[in-house]
């Protein structure tokens, strides 16, 4: 008699908690299920979400998973219409959700199969179709039920397609209709008439749409989201005839609208008291004009300004219209000074973020400014603002608050570092290109910022294996690492960095002196990884791929361009089961005949980047084959730095 499997006694609550628990781990769910019978049953009906590697794992996942509510089939370009018709029969009575956006060979057909089957489906993800036409949307139109619908860059779909789909799907709340370049007022006022429940519409580069289409779109009584980005035939005469009002909108977005000004912006956004988001990146000139029409809108928390000129009389006239601003983005923008940004900060005290990038005319004086009144700050965003010396980050340390820093390509040094490390909760810091901080400053980040998640270090020279070592024990939960480009770097620094677990990006390129053997350390420690660059890391052999093969089933990216990998190396990286995407160029050991090895063994490439010397040595039947697959072939033609001896496989064909 067997002994009682004492996992049957634990309640099934328990166990779904456990599950939802660990369902950020990929690895974590399979293994629980291996533990015995009742947990691989309890995992199966628990899974409501699936995202297939490749297209041949489906059939398989529908008999083990019954459950699905979300299916994203963004892997799986090879999608068409007898795939759709059997998962919409696998999952007829559970899918509520469904993402075709990088699926290319789907018509019509398996649209109709997958509204006919699916009655309970409420969003479903059609973008980046550019051939499909009006027959496709009549097909998608007759799932009734539908919530959400993205079409965006389906630029053979008119006006006549639009119209069956407001006419069926009357319970629409969420449509992107961007880049559905043939679609034009009339197709737009048809969603906005038969479909009140909208909250949420995008518009964006529309060329075709003008200000009559609003006058229905305002009317929308749900209406919270508009984004209406370079949308050149709307222009401020002809909103200035608005009659409608819309007052349940929150968020505007009007990017790249270069004909649109304050009269424009004041018609579209009268009566919109609840409005919290404006969003003018690179649109208009800011002027006290504009800032008048912000006084409308007590409830506004966020402007974008980013690219916009003009700003230096603007600036001031907002922060005495605005004094419950969260987010500010003036990234870019022409004619920033102390004096207004300073006052603008004074009068928005509950500012949460804030963005100066590029900003070059901003200097020391207004750093404390800024940290004396926005005492809640948690993201500031101030990269390449070159006049900032460093006594300027001194004062950064008095947001306690912040959650991300980016410095990149500034004059800070160790000090402004000690300053900044009294910010306990950081999690994102950037400080590429600052050629003054040095292992010293790096260790006061280590032993204060133990929730650091995201260290960008990309051209600090100065840094070397002593600081890199501090971080990997001081900041044991980081997800993204980037020391490229810095010669001081060795096999010790990813010995240690190989201890943090959660890595799932590592940038090591242009370190001259990583090896196989601080390869292996790091794959041999983070299972997790999934993008790894070791670009120009000469000494990246063989070995190291082999590494990469035997330990990271996780890796989805890797580049290896003037790496010493050979065909053995490149075919071992092809058994990475999760493998998309591949960049390699300037490999002396690489031939035509490895590469067609890699590429047919490789199942779930989805992009790959070569020279364009191999394109005519590999035979078409292998290049059908892969377009068939889904698989984006790109060939760059560069110039090599030394000889190569290619191999030509094509007379095998």
């Amino acid at each position: 008699m067997e002994p009682p499997n004492f996992f049957d006694l634990l309640a099934k609550d328990l166990l779904y908690a456990i599950l939802d628990h660990i369902r950020d781990d990929p690895f974590a769910p399979k293994f629980f299920s291996q533990a015995c019978k009742s947990f691989y049953a309890l995992e199966s009906t628990h899974r409501t979400a699936l995202k297939p590697r490749r297209l041949d794992f489906l059939p398989r996942a529908s008999r083990r998973y019954p459950s699905i509510l979300h299916l994203d089939l963004t892997l799986c370009p090879c999608v068409d219409d007898f795939a759709l018709k059997a998962l919409s029969l696998a999952w007829r009575s559970s899918l509520r959700s469904l993402d075709l956006s990088r699926c290319r060979l789907f018509s019509h057909v398996g649209l109709s199969a997958l509204a006919l089957n699916c009655t309970y489906l409420v969003e479903v993800d059609l973008s980046n179709r550019p051939d499909l036409t009006d027959v496709a949307a009549k097909a998608i139109a007759e799932a009734v039920n539908l919530e959400r619908l993205r079409l965006g860059r389906c630029k053979g779909i008119t006006d006549m397609g639009i119209g069956c789909i407001a006419v069926k799907c009357g319970r629409l709340r969420h449509v992107v209709l961007r880049w559905c370049i043939r679609v034009t007022d009339f197709g737009v006022g048809l969603i906005a008439i038969k479909c009140k429940e909208i909250r949420s519409l995008d518009l964006s580069y529309m060329p075709q749409i003008t200000e009559r289409c609003l006058n229905h779109i305002l009317q929308l009584e749900h209406l919270e989201d508009l984004v209406l980005e370079h949308c050149l035939g709307i222009e401020d005469h002809g909103l200035a005839t608005l009659q409608a009002n819309c007052k349940s909108l929150k968020m505007l977005n009007l990017s790249k609208c270069q004909n649109i000004g304050h009269i424009g912006i004041a018609s579209l956004t009268n009566g919109a008291q609840n409005l919290e988001k404006l969003i003018l990146s690179s649109s208009l000139v800011v002027t006290t004009d504009l800032a008048k029409c912000l006084q409308s809108f007590p409830r506004l928390q966020l402007v974008k300004l980013d690219g916009c000129l003009g700003v230096e009389s603007g600036l001031k006239a907002i922060g005495y219209s605005c004094n419950s601003l969260k987010e500010l983005n003036l990234s870019k923008c022409v004619g920033v000074t102390d004096e207004n940004v300073s006052f603008l900060v004074k009068t928005n005290k509950n500012l949460e973020k804030l963005d100066i990038t590029c900003c070059r005319t901003l200097t020391p004086e207004f750093i404390p400014n800024l940290t004396n009144s926005c005492l809640r700050l948690t993201s500031l965003r101030m990269e390449s603002c070159s006049l900032i010396s460093r006594e300027g980050f001194l004062f950064i340390g008095q947001c306690q608050l912040l959650e991300e820093l980016d410095v990149t390509d500034t004059e800070i040094d160790d000090i402004g570092l000690c300053s900044i490390s009294r910010c306990t909760k950081l999690s994102s810091l950037k400080l590429g290109i600052c050629l003054m901080i040095t292992d010293k400053g790096l260790k006061h980040i280590a032993n204060s910022c133990s929730e650091l998640k995201n260290l960008d270090l990309y051209r600090s020279s100065r840094i070397t294996d002593e600081g890199i070592i501090a971080i990997s024990l001081g900041c044991p939960s980081l997800t993204v690492v980037n020391i490229a480009y810095n010669s001081n770097i060795t096999d010790s620094s990813l010995a240690f960095l190989s201890k943090c677990q959660k890595l799932r990006t590592l940038e090591v390129r242009g370190c001259p002196h990583i090896s196989p053997q601080g390869l292996s350390n790091i794959v041999a420690g983070c299972k997790n990884l999934e993008t790894l660059d070791l670009k120009k890391c000469r000494k990246i052999n063989d070995a190291g791929m082999i590494q990469l093969a035997q330990h990271s089933q996780s890796l989805k990216q890797i580049k290896l361009s003037y790496c010493s990998v050979t065909d053995v190396g490149l075919i071992a990286l092809a058994s990475i089961s999760c493998l998309q995407y591949i960049s390699i160029f300037h490999v002396e050991g690489l031939t035509s005949n490895g590469l067609v090895a890699f590429l047919l063994a490789c199942q779930s490439l989805t992009k790959a980047k070569f020279h364009a010397c191999f394109e005519s040595l590999i035979p078409q039947q292998i290049l059908k084959y892969m377009e068939a697959r889904g698989c984006v072939l790109v060939w760059r033609e560069k110039t090599f730095e030394s000889s190569w001896y290619l191999l030509d496989i094509s007379a095998l064909y």
